[in-house]
C-alpha cells in the first residue's frame, strides 16, 4: 500500500483533490458538491504494458514494482473502513497481459468486498480501454461510478503521448460499449453508475478550443456525469519529463469553463479563445462572454428570463433561483436589497438594472 497508494495520485477523483493524508497510504480527500469524501484510492499493480510518455509508471521507467492480490487490497480497505478512515473506494490498475485480465483482478477485489466483508459503499472502478462487453456489464452492475480516461481530446496527440493507445478503436470504441451496457441497465429499471473521464492537460499540443469541442461531444452524445482536468506534472525519467508543469491558471479555466457547458446553457462557439485557442488567463470566460456581448445588458433583474440571469457574471444557478424567489415577493429596487443573499454584488453592477 505505500508503494500503490501514492501511486494513484494520478487518477483524478474529484476537481479538487487535496491529496494523499498522513494516516494510511492511499487515502485521499476529494471534494464532491460541496462535500469532502475520504476516498481508499489504490493501483491493483504499478506494472503496465503501455509506455505513455507522460506517466511516472510507463513500461520502460525505472521504478519500484509491485501487485497487490484482491485479498489484500480487499482486506487492507475493510480494515481502513471498519476504523472509519474512509468512506468509499476508486480502484485503479496498470494495464498487465490485456485489458480483460485487468479488469478481472480489479472485479475480483470488488466481489470481495461485497461477498466477504459485506460492504455494500461506494465503489469506482476505472475502466480499461479494449475492455470486453462482459466485462463491461460486470462492472456497470458493481459500481457507483466508473471512469475511462481520454487522456487527450485528438488522435495525433495522443498518438504521440501514448503510442500503445487509440482514441477511435480504444476510447470510443470502450465508451459506446459502456453506454450500450449502461442502458440495458436502465431499461429493466436498475441502478446505474455515472460515468466520467479525464484529460491530462499540457503535455502535448491540444489547445482548450480542442478540450472544449470534445468536452461538449462527451456530454451531449455519451450522457457523462463529469469531465476531469488533470494538469500535467512532470515525472523524472520519462520523456516528457524536460517540459515545465501546466500552470494550475489553465486547469481552473477549463473547470470553469466545464460548470458553463454544464449549467448555464453556453456552447463551445460562446467561449472566448486567444488567437492561439486558448482560453484567456486575464478574465474567467463567463466574463470574457459578457466583455464582448455589450448589447446583451444591462439585464432587468425584476423581469428577465433564468437563461439570461445565468448569463451574468457573478450569477449561479442558485443566486438565480434566490433572485426569482426575492422578485416574487416585491420587486427589487437596488443591489442593496441583495446583500442578504451573499451574491457578489460589486462583480453583478456593471451588468445588471433594475
Amino acid at each position: 500500500m505505500s508503494i500503490l497508494g501514492p501511486g494513484a495520485q494520478y487518477d483524478t477523483c474529484g476537481p479538487r483533490d487535496f491529496g494523499q493524508t498522513t494516516n494510511i497510504p492511499g487515502v485521499y480527500h476529494a471534494q464532491f458538491n460541496g462535500h469532502s469524501c475520504r476516498l481508499f484510492k489504490v493501483l491493483q499493480t504499478n506494472q503496465c504494458r503501455n509506455n505513455c510518455h507522460y506517466c511516472a509508471f510507463r513500461r520502460d521507467r525505472d521504478c519500484s514494482r509491485t501487485t497487490a492480490s484482491s485479498d489484500e487490497v480487499a482486506s487492507a480497505f475493510d480494515s481502513a473502513f471498519r476504523r472509519r478512515l474512509v468512506d468509499g473506494l476508486f480502484l485503479s490498475s496498470g494495464i498487465v497481459n490485456n485489458a480483460d485480465t485487468t479488469m478481472t483482478n480489479l472485479l475480483d477485489t470488488v466481489h470481495i468486498l461485497r461477498q466477504r466483508y459485506r460492504y455494500q459503499g461506494y465503489v469506482h472502478l476505472k475502466i480499461m480501454p479494449g475492455s470486453s462487453p462482459s466485462i463491461i456489464r460486470e462492472a456497470v452492475k458493481v459500481s457507483q461510478r466508473i471512469s475511462l480516461n481520454i487522456e487527450s481530446p485528438t488522435e495525433s496527440d495522443l498518438s504521440s503521448l501514448s503510442p500503445d493507445k487509440n482514441l477511435k478503436d480504444g476510447f470510443f470504441h470502450t465508451l459506446f460499449e459502456i453506454n450500450k451496457q449502461i442502458r440495458q441497465v436502465k431499461f429493466y429499471g436498475l441502478r446505474t453508475p455515472s460515468l466520467t473521464t479525464q484529460f491530462i492537460v499540457g503535455a502535448g499540443r491540444e489547445t482548450d478550443r480542442d478540450l472544449v469541442s470534445t468536452t461538449s461531444l462527451l456530454y451531449s452524445q455519451f450522457g457523462l456525469k463529469r469531465v476531469f482536468y488533470s494538469s500535467f506534472r512532470p515525472v523524472a525519467d520519462t520523456p516528457l519529463a524536460y517540459l515545465p508543469p501546466s500552470p494550475l491558471i489553465r486547469q481552473n479555466r477549463l473547470y470553469q469553463t466545464d460548470f458553463l457547458l454544464r449549467f448555464y446553457n453556453f456552447t463551445p462557439s460562446d467561449l472566448s479563445f486567444d488567437s492561439l485557442g486558448n482560453l484567456l488567463d486575464s478574465v474567467d470566460p463567463k466574463t470574457a462572454w459578457a466583455n464582448s456581448h455589450p448589447e446583451y445588458y444591462p439585464v432587468n433583474l425584476n423581469r428577465a428570463t433564468v437563461d439570461s440571469l445565468l448569463r451574468v457574471p457573478g450569477l449561479g444557478p442558485t443566486s438565480v433561483q434566490k433572485i426569482i424567489s426575492l422578485r416574487q415577493q416585491h420587486p427589487i429596487f437596488s443591489l442593496t436589497s441583495l446583500s442578504h443573499l451573499r451574491l457578489q454584488v460589486s462583480k453583478l453592477m456593471p451588468y445588471v438594472c433594475f
